[in-house]
């Protein structure tokens, strides 16, 4: 790719904050272990966890998102669900009823349900793996194990594919659609 191509990119990716799919940079370093099986967990490399909770805190104040029902801050497994009335109708879409995304912070995981095209490049590019349940048609062809983001870096290319989930999840709107700034503070 030339110099002006990866400025263009680059250029569009800072006005939007999200990466297209295909554009997802190559993840640095070798992929964490993980534990395959019905519960898929990463094993290592999960770096410092406030970018986990910075990047659930921040998904979770997303317009259309449902707030979590639990009022035991101590919960370690964080579903993240629409609004009833927002979501698409396509179950590939969805890990569960309404549920896009989860993370499970005693043993630092996140599961996306994602567009085919965008757990490819995902896949591809180092980002994630197949959810070991996909093999058994009990997730969505879609559903991945998104590697918890270890820097600033990482944590923008994790806010990008949270976004494809979301936007996948999403019931299409007419009219005047709420921005979503992908970045928080700690990605910069």
């Amino acid at each position: 790719m030339n110099d002006l191509g990866s400025r263009k990119e680059q250029a569009e990716h800072d006005k939007t904050g999200v990466f297209a799919s295909e554009k997802l940079p190559i993840r640095k370093g070798p992929r964490p272990v993980t534990l395959r099986g019905p519960l898929h967990i990463q094993c290592n490399e999960h770096g410092d966890l406030r970018y986990l909770n910075q990047l659930v805190a921040d998904v979770q104040s997303w317009p259309y998102i449902e707030p979590n029902r639990s009022p035991d801050s101590s919960s370690t497994v964080v579903p993240i669900r629409l609004e009833e009335g927002a979501t698409a109708d396509d179950s590939a879409a969805f890990i569960t009823p309404r549920e896009f995304a989860r993370a499970l912070l005693g043993a630092p995981t996140i599961y996306l349900a994602l567009p085919l095209a965008s757990a490819h490049w995902a896949i591809a590019r180092g980002w994630a793996e197949p959810h070991y349940l996909c093999s058994f048609g009990l997730m969505p062809a879609g559903a991945v194990v998104l590697y918890t983001p270890k820097d600033g870096e990482e944590l923008s290319v994790c806010y990008s594919l949270f976004f494809a989930a979301y936007d996948f999840a999403r019931k299409p709107s007419s009219g005047t659609e709420q921005s979503i700034h992908c970045h928080s503070r700690l990605a910069r």
